[in-house]
């Protein structure tokens, strides 16, 4: 009897064993996942990073080319006033040398 309860005994421990082995092997697979996950983390907050340089980027080009509108508009005012008075002076001329 004490024999059959020691053989049942080292077939529970055989059994733990087992499950304790495969329990370690799953442990392992998920510290391997858990690796993984933090490598696409920090790929993603690289990622987070460039995508925040790039708007800051398009935000800051988006500004110059504002900037150089209205300085082209406003030149071109100038110009367009300048030409303006240039036609008047012409016209004038034109009418002086009409009467004489």
């Amino acid at each position: 009897m004490e024999q059959m309860l020691s053989q049942i005994m080292e077939q529970m421990k055989q059994g733990f064993d087992n499950v304790n082995q495969r329990l370690d092997k799953v442990d392992v697979r998920l510290d391997g996942i858990d690796a993984r996950l933090d490598g696409m983390d920090a790929r993603f907050d690289a990622i987070d990073t460039r995508l925040d340089k790039v708007e800051y980027g398009l935000s800051s080009l988006k500004e110059t080319v504002e900037n150089n509108a209205s300085e082209f508009r406003s030149h071109f005012k100038h110009i367009e006033s300048k030409l303006d008075r240039q036609e008047k002076t012409f016209e004038a001329i034109i009418e002086k040398l009409r009467s004489t």
